[in-house]
């Protein structure tokens, strides 16, 4: 017998499809253990005697289908678990229906590749506890979200946001977007740009921008949205996008000229943990301080970039995983070698940092800090 109630894998399970249509199997590790998940979703594709959340009835079917090989292999729910859902949860039911029409979908590989990338969004959010499915969270047309006074981070898949204002689907329909992340204060334009670097070409990411800058405003006033969060499968990722970024001609296909911060988010319990530092209240400020201290950056006019200056050293902080950042902290040393340098970075960072900044790393005006990821997240959650 397989319960069906809020917090089991089957419930989980069932929400997650219901928002997104289809899942990749290679991303179950979001989910949790990965070999407990796919023992789960095997157990799901055939026919089980299932428990409804009121205990009192119980019904005989097949939850799961998966189809596909490889990269394409994809979870989805089976047309006999549509009643169940309509039954355990009717706005999810009535979301799916109205945004998978007939239970079906499109077995082209750019189809399955950008549902893949939503899903695994969705899925990231889930784990780090921001509000993401659409039946539950505010109506984005409300004011209060539009003005980023909401009391916890909240994601609106590019759906929402591509229809929001409908004549503008014809210039953002094509548009990479999974989302945007609300959280206090602040708004995040979200990629996913799985194994493979990001690559920021023609006006399509700058016509997304622009929608995202209308939708969401501070008083009422158009607002720039100038952040962003790239979710990839791993740091290689986040070095080869650092790659990409030099290798554009024109500074306009450079993802540091579009947005001025970009936080990679890797896809792994490292990634939610950064993902909830980076979505509270007033993160930057609280992480500074935790760092250090009441030090502050010295402005300066000829723009070095760093966050205090301390011990005749400008120390620098990678922990939001800001790429932009880091573009133009390398610049800095470049620039100004003379200067002594401080990276306060996490040990799992390091790899793509050593690469990406070649022989600065081993220069003696460098010096680097680790930090624990898990100490600081536990310190923040508690500031």
């Amino acid at each position: 017998m397989i319960f069906i109630r809020e917090g089991t894998r089957a419930h989980r399970l069932l929400m997650l499809l219901a928002c997104v249509g289809e899942y990749p199997m290679q991303a179950v590790c979001l989910l949790g253990n990965d070999r407990v998940w796919k023992r789960r979703i095997r157990q799901l594709q055939k026919v089980e005697d299932f428990c409804l959340p009121d205990g009192a009835e119980r019904v005989r079917l097949q939850m799961l289908t998966v189809s596909g090989k490889g990269k394409s292999k994809t979870i989805r729910l089976h047309k006999s678990a549509l009643p169940v859902l309509r039954k355990t949860a009717p706005d999810a039911f009535r979301y799916y229906t109205e945004h998978f029409p007939d239970h079906h979908f499109s077995g082209a590989a750019t189809h399955v590749s950008r549902n893949h990338r939503i899903a695994e969004v969705v899925a990231m959010c889930m784990a780090a506890k921001i509000g993401v499915l659409p039946w539950l969270v505010r109506d984005l047309h409300d004011p209060q979200v539009r003005y980023q006074n909401v009391d916890r981070a909240c994601c609106y898949l590019s759906g929402a946001l591509k229809e929001f204002y409908a004549d503008e689907m014809a210039k953002t329909g094509f548009t990479r977007i999974a989302g945007a992340i609300v959280y206090p204060q602040g708004v995040y334009a979200v990629y996913n740009t799985r194994d493979q670097p990001m690559l920021w070409r023609g006006r399509g990411e700058e016509k997304a921008q622009i929608l995202l800058s209308s939708i969401f405003r501070t008083g009422g006033f158009r607002t720039e949205v100038d952040s962003a969060i790239l979710v990839g499968r791993d740091f290689r990722t986040a070095a080869a996008t650092l790659e990409d970024a030099f290798a554009r001609r024109h500074l306009k296909e450079r993802l540091d000229q579009l947005y001025r911060h970009l936080h990679f988010i890797p896809q792994n319990e490292f990634g939610v943990k950064l993902l909830q530092i980076i979505t509270m209240e007033d993160w930057d400020a609280k992480l500074r301080e935790a760092i250090f201290g009441d030090e502050r950056a010295n402005p300066l006019p000829r723009g070095l970039e760093h966050d205090a200056y301390m011990d005749e050293a400008y120390h620098f902080s990678h922990l939001d995983g800001d790429l932009c950042r880091l573009i133009r902290f390398r610049r800095s040393m470049r620039n100004w070698p003379e200067e002594q340098y401080v990276l306060v970075c996490y040990s799992e960072q390091m790899p793509y940092l050593k690469e990406y900044l070649g022989d600065l790393w081993d220069g003696a005006n460098l010096r680097v800090q680790r930090i624990d990821l898990d100490a600081l997240h536990t310190h923040l959650q508690k500031a």
